[in-house]
């Protein structure tokens, strides 16, 4: 799976980054994967709970608000977009 997290205050991404990683989309393996997000955005990691899964799977985004971390954070809004890797649909001409 790919995803782009980036750390926002008001509308300014302070740091982003894009992630990919061979994590299947269960509870623990989400875990995992915002464990591995938070240390490379330096960061605490977030309370996850089942609902943040669930608008990952069904959005492909999730928003995780400063009220979601425990320890004080210094950004309103932590947003993970699951990057769908779309193929180009092929043109075919008829003369």
């Amino acid at each position: 799976m790919k995803v782009w997290a980036k750390v926002m205050k008001g509308d300014k991404i302070l740091r982003d980054v894009v992630y990919e990683n061979d994590v299947p989309l269960t509870q623990s393996g989400f875990q995992s994967l915002m464990q591995e997000l938070s240390y490379k955005l330096d960061i605490a990691t977030p309370v996850i709970l089942v609902n943040h899964l669930k608008h990952l799977e069904r959005f492909n985004r999730v928003k995780f608000l400063a009220r979601d971390f425990i320890e004080d954070v210094d950004f309103d809004l932590l947003i993970v977009e699951r990057v769908l890797d779309e193929k180009k649909p092929k043109l075919y001409l008829n003369y």
